[in-house]
């Protein structure tokens, strides 16, 4: 499917920018002893690719208070010739039961239901809910056959800032988001995060989303919030281990792309670093393997925190991990490392160990997703710094073939005065691009090295631990 022909996808069934405009939260009548509005319908719908990536999505959502509803997905891909009302209206033919928890923190349920059996090449419609209430049904594209995009951004909030990057959002054409983390700065404030869902749901529940936890996630009861409101896959760990399931790091397949999400020791406290950094070994040397038998094309790594930054005050890097998963990072062949954290937009050169390298990883430090807008140190960038701004904004990436096509579209501040840069009027546009080639065969087979034993990788760890309950806790006095 085209890009013309996906716009206009969106447009016929009214998911175009003007269907998408974000909401004020509330607009119940009901009101819980918190404030918090109260409905039995279903709210804070999102898309996920729990499963396999072509055949399954699944969705998650919330509902108010603790009586135990069901939590049913109804759906349907006989789409073509039904005009938006019947889309919206006419009964569908498939419908799946999941399961429901209570959501951490608050007096509410979180649902999860996933859609199998799929022909990527149709569109879904769906609605989730039960007896108590039911989702407005939307309808999620088809997987596109060849070129496809994808989108990555961190640090948003749900201020001012972060509902206009909303509404940019809405007018973008991309099948994939990806969330480096610090996503609702709630900092243990729950319903915060219900705040963040219900202004995002226009996105979210349109869109498959796929997230990373960042420093203020483990705000939220060590990160258990993060975990109990987003379903992800399992890692590639899980099956060994038989450790956590999942929703904090993680691995997946989109085409011929591979992605893996990492906490990069955002949530310490949890007490699966250990069982992470083996899964990072791992599933880089096999998505290596693969890459040098033809079956993917690139690697991508997402995490909150970044490897190098010459934001003002976190120059020149952010040290704790940064020895072990660069050294990670560089011998399997990573081709893409995507971060936020630093509220400032930075992209690098191919890179490794802080020097330029040809052979080595760009990193691109998208923090910009409105939670404030912060500068860049005074003494300018280092030498594998390739474009700086200041502002808010995300980054799109094109992939056609063996080429993925990066454009950060941003917008910037009034003035880079304290009393001015928090407030943005210009609109959106093209900032910076660049372009990614897939590694030839022959570096790619260079890339191809068995996965290290998991006591070599962690016979430093108690100085790893000890420095990243530093680095996070430096991070975190850093935004008080």
């Amino acid at each position: 499917m085209s890009s013309s022909s996906r716009r206009q996808f969106l447009q016929h069934f009214g998911l175009g920018s003007a269907a998408l405009c974000l909401p004020a939260c509330g607009g119940r009548e009901l009101l819980g002893a918190d404030g918090r509005t109260l409905s039995g319908a279903p709210r804070g719908l999102h898309v996920s690719l729990a499963g396999d990536p072509y055949s399954s999505r699944t969705l998650t959502w919330f509902t108010d208070g603790l009586e135990a509803a069901a939590s049913v997905i109804e759906y349907d891909q006989d789409i073509e010739g039904l005009s938006s009302a019947e889309v919206r209206s006419l009964p569908m033919a498939m419908r799946a039961e999941g399961s429901a928890e209570q959501t951490t923190g608050i007096e509410a349920l979180t649902h999860r239901a996933t859609a199998t059996g799929l022909d990527p090449e149709r569109p879904l419609r769906y609605r989730v809910g039960s007896a108590a209430g039911w989702s407005e049904v939307h309808v999620l594209k088809p997987t596109p056959r060849d070129d496809w995009s994808f989108v990555h951004y961190g640090d948003q909030g749900t201020g001012p800032l972060a509902l206009q990057l909303g509404q940019a959002l809405t007018r973008e054409d991309f099948d994939l988001l990806l969330l480096a983390g610090d996503l609702s700065y709630a900092n243990g404030d729950q319903p915060i995060w219900d705040t963040w869902f219900d202004q995002m749901e226009p996105v979210l529940a349109n869109w498959p989303t796929m997230a990373a936890p960042g420093n203020h996630e483990e705000k939220d009861f060590g990160g258990d919030a993060f975990k109990n409101r987003f379903t992800h896959p399992k890692p590639m760990t899980h099956s060994i281990t038989g450790g956590p399931e999942g929703s904090s790091f993680y691995s997946f397949d989109y085409k011929r792309v591979h992605f893996l999400v990492t906490t990069a020791g955002a949530l310490i406290n949890d007490g699966t670093l250990p069982e992470e950094i083996a899964n990072i070994e791992l599933d880089l040397s096999l998505a290596a393997a693969r890459r040098a038998a033809g079956e993917i094309d690139f690697i991508v790594v997402m995490q909150h925190f970044t490897i190098w930054s010459d934001q003002l005050g976190r120059s020149p890097a952010n040290p704790s991990l940064v020895a072990l998963e660069e050294d990670i990072i560089v011998r399997y062949g990573v081709d893409l490392l995507l971060v936020g954290h630093d509220h400032v937009y930075q992209r690098s050169v191919p890179m490794a160990f802080g020097l330029p390298n040809p052979l080595g990883y760009v990193q691109m430090m998208v923090g910009t997703g409105g939670a404030s807008v912060r500068l860049f140190d005074e003494d300018g960038p280092q030498a594998w710094s390739a474009r700086q701004f200041v502002g808010i904004g995300y980054a799109r990436y094109a992939v056609s073939g063996r080429t993925i096509r990066g454009e950060f579209i941003g917008a910037p501040p009034l003035g880079l005065e304290d009393e001015l840069r928090q407030s943005v009027t210009a609109p959106f546009r093209s900032i910076d691009s660049f372009e990614l080639r897939a590694r030839s065969p022959e570096l790619a087979r260079a890339h191809a090295l068995p996965a290290r034993p998991p006591e070599l990788l962690l016979a430093n760890f108690d100085a790893i631990a000890r420095h990243t309950r530093a680095r996070n806790a430096r991070a975190l006095n850093s935004c008080a």
